[in-house]
């Protein structure tokens, strides 16, 4: 039985999803894609399992052979969507403790700092803001608002050439003057 791997990018982690048995028969083809991803650059890998019916030992050893490149690389893996089963596998095997194992899909890919995608719009506001009167810059749209992370800010300052912007607390005076003015 053929194995399916179908892939995409989040940010800078490429998702891998796999569909079927991890064996002796199938585990060389997703060896092989892995190790092809990594070469072209790709440092970040989610492997969601929450597909998968079956793991050998040979499909184990497949992913810590990944793990394992993919830290000498400075880069990081993580699996997803364990059916419980295979879980039970992972556990028995010890893997559990020396891979980084995650519920599901959409919690790794919300905490994963390389999986966090540049919002179009909000570079643009944020490229507004920091350039601010100069002549030379795009018409002004809207000041970003409160949810415009600060990496998002940073990202923004970084693409422009431009000082990202310091976050700092009001101080009294200032809050009560603003106060006054009806800010």
């Amino acid at each position: 039985m053929a194995i399916e791997i179908s892939e995409e990018k989040a940010g800078a982690v490429r998702v891998l999803a796999l569909v079927g048995r991890l064996d002796t028969e199938t585990a060389p083809d997703f060896e092989l894609k892995a190790h092809d991803l990594f070469t072209e650059g790709d440092r970040h890998f989610v492997v969601d399992l929450s597909g998968i019916d079956y793991v050998s030992s040979a499909g184990l050893r497949v992913l810590l052979a990944l793990a394992k490149q993919v830290d000498g690389g400075k880069g990081s893996l993580q699996l997803c969507g364990l059916p419980a089963h295979v879980k039970q596998v992972f556990d028995l095997a010890g893997f559990s403790k020396l891979l980084n194992i995650q519920p599901n899909l959409k919690s790794v890919l919300a905490s994963h700092p390389e999986a966090q995608e540049l919002d179009a719009a909000k570079v643009g506001e944020l490229a507004s803001h920091l350039l601010g009167d100069r002549a030379d810059a795009a018409p002004a749209t809207p000041a970003p608002t409160a949810s415009a992370s600060p990496q998002l800010q940073n990202s923004a300052a970084n693409l422009l050439g431009a000082k990202p912007p310091v976050q700092r607390k009001k101080g009294l005076w200032a809050r009560f003057m603003g106060w006054l003015r009806g800010e």
